[in-house]
């Protein structure tokens, strides 16, 4: 008798959905599906083998795959469905966009945490992940720390929130931003903000560090900004002054690098290649380099 409500027992557990996320790479993701499509069906023994990952890290990732909806699974078997396809055209192809809306709607964790962002995609300044955990636990969701740095990177890489470069908060990304006289009025703000402190002030601001707080402040791409100071530049030349900076100098190096993704390795298990850029540019017009910004008088 004993014996049997064991049994019963161990089966409620196994029916028991795992609240928590089992943290996996979006390279891994990519690698899994990859590997669905190359064999009729999946095991551990093949994944740990292939992926050079014990066994019970093979599990792991297997049933996080599954629970995202890119493998179906029988027993201890795991094989490739319809959306594997897609996903991996999506992925080879580098659209970006449809693997975040994928994630958006198969995916419950992806969507917690874009939906804590979106919360605060009004607010001044970004979320560290430790804010980001306090407001899961109020809306009863389901994102503990290890869950926010998981899908921070996938986010990140994927283009759709950024992390401030020199704070490390986190913030939701808008898709574009209209308004030259709201971009012009901040980036004044801003620069005297940088430009002046209680013992001394400075002409010449980075462009980087100034490019942080103008995307944050505004939840903008950094491809936007620099879309938009060229243009702000181009109608107040003489009242915004460009400075070039040396070729190498540490003042270039950010304490936390930009995170980005490609596609390699079509003719093995197809992967991802994840880079990490510390270096960090200024703005570029006619071919000419400026690292250094300062503002005498604008309109």
């Amino acid at each position: 008798m004993l014996s049997v409500e064991f049994a019963f027992v161990l089966l409620v557990v196994n029916m028991v959905e795992r609240k928590t996320i089992r943290p996996v790479t979006l390279r891994r993701v990519v690698e899994i599906c990859s590997l669905a499509l190359q064999s009729k069906s999946l095991n551990c023994e093949v994944v740990s083998q292939k992926l050079r990952v014990s066994l019970s890290r093979a599990k792991e990732i297997l049933l996080e795959v599954t629970r995202m909806g890119l493998l179906s699974t029988l027993k201890d078997l795991w094989t490739a469905n319809d959306r594997t396809n897609q996903f991996l055209e999506y992925f080879e192809n580098e659209e970006w966009n449809n693997i975040h809306q994928y994630f958006l709607d198969n995916y419950q964790f992806y969507e917690e945490f874009l939906q804590v962002l979106q919360d605060h995609i009004a607010d001044e300044h970004g979320l560290d992940i430790d804010a980001i955990v306090e407001d899961s636990i109020k809306l009863g969701l389901h994102l503990n720390k290890t869950a926010v740095e998981v899908l921070a990177d996938w986010c990140e890489r994927l283009g759709v929130i950024q992390r401030h470069l020199y704070t490390g908060r986190l913030y939701l990304v808008k898709d574009e931003l209209n308004n030259k006289n709201e971009f012009l009025m901040i980036l004044v703000k801003i620069y005297r903000k940088l430009s002046s402190s209680s013992w001394r002030k400075e002409v010449f601001v980075e462009i980087p560090l100034i490019r942080e707080e103008m995307c944050e402040r505004l939840k903008i791409a950094r491809k936007i900004f620099d879309v938009m100071l060229k243009e702000i530049y181009l109608q107040n030349v003489g009242k915004i002054e460009f400075s070039s900076a040396p070729i190498t100098t540490l003042a270039k190096k950010s304490p936390l690098g930009e995170k980005k993704m490609k596609s390699i390795g079509k003719d093995a298990i197809m992967s991802a290649k994840s880079t990490l850029q510390r270096e960090r540019e200024g703005l570029t017009i006619n071919k000419k380099s400026y690292y250094y910004l300062a503002i005498h008088e604008v309109s």
